[in-house]
């Protein structure tokens, strides 16, 4: 989610000067220009008066430090409505309201992001990147798993969750770098990360195929990626609890995009339930680790009849 980037250009994308934005535009790290790349052509990134210029022509914006490496035009009609609805406000009561619905849901809000962080299988050292990093509500967790030698990276549409995903990541005690960026169009070279994880957001991108395709580009072989979202499995659906939050909210209707996994680039797929069974959680790895290649029509045919199963 996010407030307000560029303006496109048939030449390229024009950097402007924060100026009355509340930030001001200044450079990246260098081990950022490694993996950075441009959204839309791949192209390599260089700073250059005080924001990041591709080779191929396209400019970006550095703003209060984060890399601003989108073009607003070709975000969908459903990003642009949303990103309007998180302002920083918004973002700094994000997290009280996701704790109370824990609450609500009967669990314990810490601890599921714990056990979904652990699902990745995260060792010291690893760079492992977040989409739709948030308020960086999940960034402690990952941070206890890479310790001091890992490094963190986290991209969001919403400058205002990033203004308080950077609070929370300079308490952390490994480096933690953001982007503003879209989860569709990934700004990353391929695969630039040891882990890939993504919670809360995945059934309103205006292209999920393409968002699950690039989060599995910018990863290693054989790297795990945890994916997941709202949807009820169906012993949580026919609950009192589960009809009542449909109601509350349509979002918990989805199930699993099984269909929508780029089913020939990874393997060792597995549905995971979290939150007492109210979002699920894919979790699979980048082909060509030490898994075998999933059998494609079979096995989605099995998490499909494991995710509709009744106790």
């Amino acid at each position: 989610m996010q407030r307000q980037a560029m303006l496109g250009s048939a030449r390229g994308f024009l950097p402007r000067r924060a100026g009355g934005q509340g930030g001001e535009e200044m450079s990246v790290p260098i081990e950022w220009l490694d993996m950075l790349r441009c959204p839309y052509t791949q192209a390599r990134l260089r700073a250059e008066g005080g924001g990041l210029v591709a080779e191929s022509g396209q400019a970006y914006r550095v703003v209060d430090g984060v890399p601003w490496l989108l073009d607003e035009a070709t975000l969908s009609a459903l990003d642009r409505d949303f990103q309007r609805q998180y302002t920083e406000k918004d973002a700094r009561s994000y997290d009280r309201q996701v704790r109370l619905m824990s609450l609500l849901f009967g669990c314990w809000e810490p601890r599921e992001r714990r056990k979904m962080v652990n699902l990745l299988d995260l060792r010291p050292g690893m760079h492992v990147l977040e989409v739709s990093v948030g308020t960086g509500a999940n960034l402690p967790f990952l941070a206890q798993r890479v310790g001091v030698e890992g490094r963190l990276y986290g991209l969001d549409l919403s400058s205002g969750m990033l203004g308080v995903a950077q609070k929370r990541a300079a308490l952390l005690v490994c480096p933690v770098h953001l982007v503003r960026g879209d989860a569709v169009h990934l700004p990353f070279a391929d695969g630039a990360f040891d882990a890939v994880l993504h919670f809360g957001g995945l059934n309103l991108f205006g292209d999920r195929a393409q968002a699950l395709a690039e989060m599995v580009r910018v990863v290693k072989p054989g790297a795990m990626l945890v994916v997941g979202d709202e949807g009820m499995s169906e012993a949580r659906r026919g609950s009192w609890l589960g009809r009542r939050l449909v109601k509350m909210n349509s979002l918990y209707r989805f199930r699993p995009p099984f269909h929508l996994l780029p089913w020939d680039r990874i393997e060792n797929v597995q549905l995971h339930w979290a939150w007492r069974q109210v979002f699920w959680l894919l979790r699979f790895q980048a082909a060509g680790g030490s898994g075998q290649p999933d059998e494609g029509e079979a096995l989605r045919e099995r998490l499909v009849s494991k995710a509709s199963a009744r106790p």
